[in-house]
């Protein structure tokens, strides 16, 4: 045997070893993974906010180059262009907070209104339950005796005193891993040509130089392709709000801007967004006419049916550059197979598959004709 089957077939054993490990010890390595998930994330939260601010800042930053034409100032634009692009991220941010507290307030308001009324409702239907039902009392005044009572209050303020230090610490933790998340980000963009070339070297270095470029092609597409996702699914998301807007004005529906801004904003979740923003629009209603938040359940189906069938395949779908048909099945298929995160990142995913399955055909197709074209020269 040559020296190189040989370490083929060691390659293959190790490879059938560590793979027969990890299928005997899946809790261990969901743990360890979740683990270091932990560890790294606010290195992975950093990346994601510098690539989807990067889409903003080449733009900003293309822009101010063609301005001042210096090279020499290109360190100072940027950073400029960060901070641009980080005050548009917060700009666009306090919109959304902007039109979303005014409308809460009032809604809270309203509903603390209707507290005294809702608790005079329930103190009359338990008071008609023990008149229909009078063991029902002596059942009760058996559970809260005083020892009962004492243990159950006992239980609850510790409860409560938990979950309130479970808050605070989850709070400053969230702060802490964001913070840290955003200097990563701005190290990112500064310094990303100097890790594009870095990862350039260690493909270079460990991967046939065949390989290396194909892998560079793949990552180059990818990464174009998400940045045109998520541009494509904003608009999508804006042009949904706007559209559900005009429905609840027509009907006349209440929190018309609220539930809008909130179903656009909620739009960026695949399949929860829009269950998240259909229930809290028609719970907010509810509290002044149930029969309405029926009537807003069935207009908000039939505009998140129009959107999702005509709107959605039509703009994000062109954005990754998949006809409506294509863009409807990547997220069919993607929903199917791995739920949430399919139906997020299948479009773009099919999209890169489209592109390297479309380049190598024509590859072919070209290899093919320039063949036959010397057979017949021949």
């Amino acid at each position: 045997m040559e020296i190189k089957d040989l370490k083929k077939w060691i390659i293959l054993i190790v490879i059938s070893a560590v793979s027969f490990w990890i299928v005997n010890n899946l809790g261990v390595v969901f743990s360890f993974v979740s683990e270091m998930f932990s560890v790294f994330l606010p290195f992975i939260l950093g990346c994601i906010i510098a690539f989807i601010l990067n889409i903003p800042m080449v733009k900003i930053e293309k822009k101010l180059l063609s301005i001042t034409k210096n090279k020499k100032k290109k360190g100072l634009i940027r950073i400029i262009s960060i901070i641009l692009s980080f005050l548009i991220f917060a700009l666009i941010i306090g919109l959304v907070l902007f039109l979303l507290i005014p409308e809460l307030i009032e809604n809270v308001q309203s509903l603390v209104n209707s507290i005294p009324a809702l608790l005079t409702d329930f103190e009359n239907f338990i008071l008609n339950l023990l008149d229909k039902y009078p063991d029902l009392q002596n059942q009760i005044n058996d559970l809260f005796v005083k020892e009962n009572l004492t243990v159950i209050t006992t239980r609850l303020l510790n409860y409560v005193a938990n979950g309130l230090v479970g808050l605070i610490s989850g709070l400053i933790s969230g702060i802490v891993t964001l913070f840290m998340a955003i200097i990563f980000s701005v190290y990112i963009l500064c310094q990303k040509e100097y890790l594009q070339n870095c990862g350039r070297k260690l493909l270079e270095a460990y991967i046939p130089k065949r390989r290396a470029s194909k892998i560079k092609e793949i990552i180059k597409l990818a990464s174009d392709t998400f940045a045109k996702f998520i541009s494509g699914q904003c608009l999508e998301a804006i042009i949904l709000g706007l559209i559900l807007f005009g429905a609840l004005l027509v009907f006349r529906f209440p929190y018309a801007l609220l539930i809008s801004v909130l179903t656009a904003v909620t739009a960026l979740i695949p399949i929860f967004g829009a269950v998240i923003a259909m229930v809290v629009g028609a719970i907010l209603i509810a509290i002044e006419n149930p029969l309405q938040a029926l009537l807003f359940m069935v207009v908000f189906q039939i505009v998140q049916q129009i959107e999702g069938n005509f709107i959605y395949p039509r703009v994000v779908g062109k954005s990754v550059g998949l006809s409506p048909m294509w863009t409807l099945l990547a997220i069919s298929v993607g929903g199917s197979l791995f739920g949430v995160i399919g139906m997020l990142v299948g479009l773009p995913l099919a999209s890169i598959v489209y592109a390297l399955i479309r380049s190598d055909v024509y590859k072919r197709i070209s290899l093919k004709g320039k063949l036959e074209l010397n057979k017949r020269s021949n």
